[in-house]
């Protein structure tokens, strides 16, 4: 075999292998799946993935879309449990999350996203679906009762006060700024001061602001949003709770004390005074 033959062979092998490799991961196409077909496939690849086989987690992320755009609410509790599955792949789970958040009303979702904010392993993910997640509320803000508003603010204010992670309290940040009148001089937002002068440049360009914002306005003139959302957590810079009334408690057992102790001096005297 002479060496055109030989180029043109291995030419060849290597086309063959390229498209083996490109139909392998491009998407299968599941549109023409009833939901019981979907529900089926979909089993095996978790079967598969907590026996510990092979697991193509874009064509499981795939049947998850498509068993959200051809449902309706009926399919919301398997939504549900999937995007909790901490068994299951992050990418699987957030597909699932995004699915649900996308049929599912508000409310649903903000308690939906409460469980996802809570579970740590998730995390890396959680932007991915919080975000789609605040496109809705924007969306429809109009028709959304106040006891929602309320209850997507309280959320997003936990987050920035107690967030770990600088970009899930600059992604509440940048939400609330638009959506919560009073947030830009609250004792909440100051919260966010503690990102100042670290990570990098973004974050230095976002956070820096926020702490020039606060160093020009004095403490009691930041708004306490508490009044508003008292189902917030205390400030860090709070007494911690229970504290004052322990206090209080104590001063009183003491004043108490003394006045016993002082009446029973006051009797003894009197009685002494008698008998001389």
């Amino acid at each position: 075999m002479n060496v055109h033959r030989i180029s043109h062979c291995l030419i060849v092998c290597v086309i063959v292998l390229y498209s083996a490799t490109a139909t392998a991961s491009r998407p299968a196409d599941y549109s023409r799946r009833s939901l019981p077909e979907l529900f089926e496939e979909y089993s095996g690849f978790k079967a598969n993935f907590r026996a510990g086989s092979n697991y193509n987690v874009g064509a499981a992320s795939a049947l998850i879309v498509a068993v959200g755009e051809k449902g309706g609410r009926e399919v919301l509790p398997f939504l549900e449990e999937e995007s909790l599955d901490s068994e299951m792949h992050e990418r699987t789970r957030s597909a699932a999350a995004r699915a649900y958040v996308k049929i599912a009303d508000v409310e649903e979702s903000l308690n939906l996203m409460r469980k996802l904010y809570d579970d740590h392993s998730l995390r890396s993910w959680y932007d991915y679906v919080s975000n789609f997640f605040l496109q809705k509320v924007k969306a429809e803000e109009e028709s959304l009762t106040d006891e929602v508003k309320s209850d997507v603010c309280t959320h997003l204010l936990t987050i920035v006060q107690s967030a770990d992670s600088a970009g899930d309290a600059l992604d509440a940040e940048f939400f609330l700024r638009d959506f919560l009148p009073g947030y830009t001089n609250s004792k909440q937002r100051a919260t966010l001061v503690r990102y100042a002068n670290t990570g990098n440049e973004y974050m230095t360009n976002n956070f820096n602001p926020i702490k020039a914002h606060f160093d020009a306005i004095p403490p009691k003139q930041r708004i306490d949003l508490r009044k508003r959302f008292p189902d917030l957590p205390p400030l860090p810079d709070d007494t911690p709770a229970g504290a004052g009334s322990r206090m209080k408690v104590a001063l009183a057992i003491i004043a108490g004390i003394v006045a016993v102790v002082a009446a029973w001096l006051a009797l003894r005297r009197r009685r002494a005074h008698e008998a001389a």
